[in-house]
């Protein structure tokens, strides 16, 4: 476990701290970035799923998102969405429909509709703790394709992410911490030509379980100089 640690916390320094800074910014990196903020990649906070928790879902359960990132102290982007989570074996199977809502006081800023799908598997679970004290460190894997096309304007955005979690045992309320290294690809191809490019992300934040329902709530980030943090929640419901 000690091995898989450090090798998680080096991953984790590397999307906070040195990968972003390890090369300069252009507007391959704009593109990235943009088509990630503006899909439910990096609109939306990370779905609370079996890669975070662990637990193989019984049955199909909704999720309701929302996640809001300032422009600068007067002007907000908020986002909306509805995400549908199936259990497919271990794994689960997502698809999400969203809404883009730029708030600019000058209203120069133009809303879309957005969507995605993705996929979530839980990797490695290790017991921790003996007793009512016992827990289990779990790794993840969640893979994500983003879709959205606002004013003549095509965005395609893929991430793939590996969350890792302290999961307590199951008795009663739980509260689960977890962070979420990544990295994720964008495209935006308007009429004047394309550009795409590569960026790291990172989130971490703190879900609830409870019979029948979930709550979470997370700090996320699309990596670029000048780009803001995301503030997501998202309330699921459905049968555990």
């Amino acid at each position: 476990m000690s091995r898989l640690s450090r090798r998680l916390a080096a991953l984790g320094v590397c999307a906070v701290v040195i990968c972003p800074a390890a090369r300069g910014q252009d507007a391959s990196d704009s593109a990235a970035y943009r088509a990630l903020t503006q899909t439910p990649e990096g609109a939306l906070g990370p779905l609370f799923d079996v890669s975070v928790t662990g637990e193989r879902a019984r049955s199909t359960s909704v999720q309701v998102r929302y996640g809001i990132m300032s422009f600068d102290s007067h002007e907000y982007t908020h986002d909306f969405g509805l995400s549908v989570v199936v259990p497919v074996g271990s794994a689960s199977v997502s698809a999400t429909g969203g809404y883009y809502w730029p708030n600019c006081t000058d209203n120069a800023c133009n809303s879309h509709l957005m969507a995605s799908v993705g996929v979530a598997q839980n990797l490695v679970a290790i017991p921790t703790g003996r007793g009512e004290q016992r827990a289990t460190f779990d790794l993840g894997l969640t893979a994500q394709l983003g879709y959205a096309r606002p004013s003549d304007t095509t965005l395609v955005s893929g991430s793939v992410s590996l969350p890792a979690s302290l999961v307590p045992a199951a008795r009663g309320l739980r509260l689960v911490p977890y962070v979420a290294p990544g990295v994720g690809v964008g495209l935006v191809s308007p009429d004047s030509g394309t550009e795409a490019g590569l960026q790291f992300t990172f989130a971490a934040g703190v879900g609830m379980l409870a019979h029948g329902f979930t709550a979470n709530v997370a700090l996320s980030r699309v990596f670029l100089k000048g780009g803001n943090w995301l503030v997501g929640v998202g309330i699921s419901i459905g049968d555990r």
